[in-house]
């Protein structure tokens, strides 16, 4: 049975908000993509994620240049890996076509990082359309956090296995 306690948050800085919004209006026809950097908190016994704060996002490459797929270049990624590798929860990339879950090939990358790896990251999915509507949004802050899905893979065979996570948006500093 699973706890949905223990697989509940990813909280979003506001940075970590503008720096993937930016992105996305940069790249609004393929599957924008990249790494989230914060810290996980965990239960009491130190076994299951609760909470994943993510503080700041780097952009990678999209090396597939898909808009259904994409793939990491692989030389960006070690090199953010090794400047941020304690730092380095989970991922995030786009649905351009408006696809608002995980696709197929989400889930089985979510299982093979989560479960067969055992790294313990989040993964965040932005549905689009990326759309003059959608930068006029970001531009206003009027940040379109119903666009937003995240997920976590339980590492365990016979655990929960995959977990949607409710996405908290930090608001700006200053704006109640």
């Amino acid at each position: 049975m699973r706890n949905e306690e223990q697989y509940s948050i990813l909280a979003l800085s506001w940075q970590a908000q503008q720096t993937i919004y930016a992105d996305l209006v940069e790249r609004p026809q393929i599957e924008a993509c990249g790494v989230l950097l914060g810290l996980q908190e965990y239960n009491e016994s130190g076994e299951s994620a609760l909470r994943w704060h993510i503080e700041n996002v780097v952009p990678l490459r999209n090396s597939a240049n898909s808009p259904v797929f994409f793939e990491f270049d692989p030389a960006e990624l070690l090199q953010v890996e090794m400047q941020h590798s304690e730092h380095i929860v989970g991922v995030y990339h786009s649905h351009p076509t408006g696809y608002a879950r995980a696709s197929s090939t989400d889930r089985q990358n979510m299982q093979r990082v989560n479960q067969e790896q055992q790294i313990p990251w989040c993964w965040l999915i932005v549905c689009g359309p990326f759309d003059s509507t959608f930068a006029q949004m970001v531009e206003q802050g009027a940040l379109p956090g119903k666009r937003m899905i995240a997920y976590y893979h339980h590492p365990e065979p016979d655990g929960p296995g995959l977990a949607k996570l409710n996405v908290e948006l930090s608001k700006r500093h200053g704006v109640k």
